[in-house]
């Protein structure tokens, strides 16, 4: 017996596949997260030499490591970057539904 499966494709962000209501700062989040562990990981720094550099306790590293962003805002994660003489730069887009809907004039 073979089951069909329906193919689904999502939106580039799992949080509002999922209906978090604030999608697309848990996003940004995750983002600046994964880029300071792949600065980490570059410079082969351990949790401390880490720590010293980003001016967080060493089990905030850990924890950003580990992927639990609880109590870490955007502007934290910046901040953290920065001391990792890492440049952060944010652009604004209109979102593709938006675009679509005013260039239809169906706003």
């Amino acid at each position: 017996m073979t089951e069909e499966l329906e193919l689904i494709r999502g939106s580039g962000n799992v949080y509002r596949d999922v209906g978090w209501p604030d999608a697309e700062a848990r996003q940004m989040r995750a983002e600046l997260a994964a880029e300071i562990i792949r600065e980490l990981r570059e410079r082969k720094l351990s949790q401390r030499q880490a720590a010293e550099i980003t001016g967080l306790a060493q089990p905030d590293i850990s924890r950003i490591k580990n992927a639990d962003l609880k109590g870490f805002t955007i502007d934290r994660l910046v901040t953290v970057l920065n001391r990792l003489d890492q440049h952060v730069e944010i652009r604004v887009f209109k979102s593709p539904r938006e675009c679509t809907a005013s260039m239809l004039g169906m706003e």
